[in-house]
């Protein structure tokens, strides 16, 4: 099952959206150090599950930031990404691999959620064991992933109260859509051993939906999600929303959940209200800062150059890339700081 998101080529630019861009001496101040020609570096980038749009996600920035040598150059209608950089978005069980694998250099950089990236770089909960991961940093944001609580039209659940005693798929792994959806489960009177929690990503949980081994599945994804929509036009799944006052809660109990709503245009039907967490790409601040750099450039290019993107819109249009959870690289943040710099010098006086 493939999920349809992100389809569009991101790693392109054409010459008239590069010369639109307003880059001039910002591209190259930006990217101190960073050769027209240079060997091959392979880059690799922990995702998440089959299916997912984290791992959608990846894959995006991937080609984003990819230029492999011999490519036609960015002014050219050729690929803007980082001079010799070949990307590979790598399939994982989810954000806590990506973090622990992160951590022990598999990848060069992963995608997580926020309040897990928070978690990791202070050594709690889930990361306690592991002690703190103290040179965690941010390098983007992306666009919040909405809670989705998908079960069958017209079975007989028709709230998240009547959850109770039934097989709830909740993902891969003990933290993120699962913690989460404990947490609503709990806030709705069902208490963790008052359900069935199953363990199963986003492609697995669907194949189980319509074969009738889960009751539901909570999952996070950024709608419209291929899964989501596959379960609901060919499974007769339908989302369950979260009242206000349960968002509420939820986030006094979470700060880094926002109260969100699930659009009308994802699916069909009316928009359904429900909690949202942003994902963070990370890496270490030990990543070249010239590499950086460049990865910022490519990113904030291929965002203005693409009709749908996972990153956050307001990504770089401050200072801050609001809750991310760990503070920004120090190149990321630079690269901010120039944008900033050239839109005051550029504005009308």
């Amino acid at each position: 099952m493939r999920d349809r998101g992100f389809s569009d080529r991101p790693g392109r630019l054409g010459r008239r959206g590069f010369l639109a861009a307003g880059l001039g001496g910002l591209a190259l101040a930006a990217l101190p150090g960073v050769a027209a020609a240079q060997a091959v570096r392979f880059f690799r980038i922990g995702g998440g599950p089959p299916g997912g749009t984290l791992f959608a996600a990846a894959g995006w920035i991937s080609a984003a930031i990819s230029n492999p040598p011999g490519s036609r150059p960015c002014e050219k209608n050729g690929s803007c990404g980082v001079p010799g950089m070949i990307a590979l978005a790598q399939s994982t069980e989810g954000a806590l691999a990506n973090l622990r694998a992160l951590r022990e250099g598999a990848f060069d950089a992963a995608i997580a959620y926020a309040d897990m990236a928070h978690d990791a770089r202070l050594g709690k909960r889930a990361f306690a064991a592991a002690g703190r991961f103290a040179d965690l940093r941010a390098l983007a944001a992306l666009s919040a992933e909405s809670l989705h609580i998908v079960v069958r039209r017209g079975g007989p659940v028709r709230g998240i109260a009547d959850l109770r005693g039934r097989r709830v798929a909740v993902g891969a792994e003990a933290v993120g859509s699962a913690s989460l959806a404990d947490l609503v489960l709990r806030l709705h009177g069902v208490s963790r051993g008052q359900y069935r929690a199953v363990s199963l990503n986003p492609e697995a949980a669907a194949n189980a939906f319509a074969d009738g081994g889960v009751d539901a599945m909570i999952f996070l994804a950024r709608p419209p999600a291929g899964v989501a929509r596959q379960v609901m036009e060919d499974h007769g799944g339908v989302l369950l929303g979260i009242a206000p006052a349960k968002a509420k809660a939820a986030i006094k109990a979470d700060p880094f959940l926002a109260a969100t709503e699930i659009p009308a245009a994802a699916y069909g039907g009316n928009a359904v209200p429900t909690l949202g967490v942003a994902p963070v790409l990370l890496a270490r601040e030990s990543l070249d800062a010239d590499l950086v750099a460049a990865m910022s450039r490519a990113l904030w290019l291929a965002m203005r150059s693409s009709a749908s993107h996972p990153l956050d819109p307001a990504t770089f249009d401050a200072a801050q890339i609001g809750r991310r959870g760990v503070p920004l690289h120090p190149a990321a943040q630079a690269f901010r700081d120039a944008l900033l710099r050239e839109a005051a010098e550029s504005a009308p006086r």
